[in-house]
């Protein structure tokens, strides 16, 4: 009997520590799995997927202070936002930098770059080009801010853009001009008539956004210039404004949403 007692004790002992081997061995294989592996910032990823790349908020701000340290002209003045993602970057290339004007772009570069870097020279995402430019002669100033009246528009002319804004719609030369004025600013947009394009939609969504986003203040003029080409693929938008005798514009390519942005922004 204490024979048959000692053999089921033994067996019993064996299964227990079988299992319990199994048990570590399988704990251990779980923590060695790559599938379960943590990057460098401690975050659990599956082995073969690509490390989240950590936005860069300050990247554009120190290019910025990098720039007005660089500028010679006092009254210098910039952009600082632009439409870029969190995982690109802003490069600056000065084209003048005279103490009565300067001419800056900027480009979308997927690496930091210093400011004039080479590299900008192929690089062929241009972003925008903002100048300031002081006028000596107030005349040769006003020519860039052609007078618009919008005081009595024709029935048949009149498009309502919302927030109690009333744009103008003529044609002209096989070209229509849609017109408006926000405060001190008259904005336009100019496309091919053949092409039809639903240019009422395009301001009326420029005024939602100008209704959250208020444009610099001018001393007495600001002109918004938005030109579609043919068949409207692209877009040249020209911004511009007036204060005292300094005149700042802004080029761009962008979409008229983005231009307003980065006109916005600056400061």
């Amino acid at each position: 009997m204490k024979n048959i007692l000692f053999f089921l004790l033994f067996t019993f002992s064996l299964i227990i520590s079988g299992c319990s081997n199994e048990s570590t061995e399988s704990q251990a294989s779980q923590a060695n799995s790559p599938a379960q592996e943590e990057n460098a910032d401690g975050q659990a990823s599956a082995e073969g997927n690509q490390t989240t790349v950590e936005p860069n908020p300050s990247s554009t701000n120190e290019q910025l202070t990098e720039i007005r340290s660089m500028l010679k002209m006092e009254e210098s003045k910039l952009p600082t936002k632009f439409p870029i993602t969190d995982t690109e970057y802003i490069g600056a290339k000065i084209n003048k930098n005279e103490t009565d004007e300067y001419s800056i772009s900027f480009y979308q570069t997927q690496e930091p770059v210093t400011i004039n870097d080479e590299s900008l020279a192929t690089n062929e995402n241009m972003i925008a080009t903002f100048k300031a430019e002081t006028f000596d002669d107030s005349s040769k100033q006003k020519e860039l801010f052609p007078e618009v009246s919008l005081e009595s528009i024709p029935d048949d002319m009149k498009v309502d853009l919302g927030y109690q804004i009333t744009g103008m719609k003529e044609g002209a030369a096989g070209s229509s001009y849609l017109v408006w004025k926000e405060g001190r600013w008259v904005l336009q947009i100019k496309s091919i008539s053949a092409d039809e394009l639903d240019t009422a939609d395009i301001a009326r969504k420029m005024v939602d956004y100008l209704e959250e986003n208020a444009l610099p203040v001018p001393n007495e003029n600001g002109r918004i210039e938005v030109n579609y080409p043919e068949n409207a693929e692209e877009v040249e938008i020209t911004v511009r404004w007036e204060e005292g005798n300094i005149v700042y514009t802004l080029e761009t390519a962008e979409v008229p949403i983005n231009a307003l942005m980065m006109t916005v922004s600056t400061e």
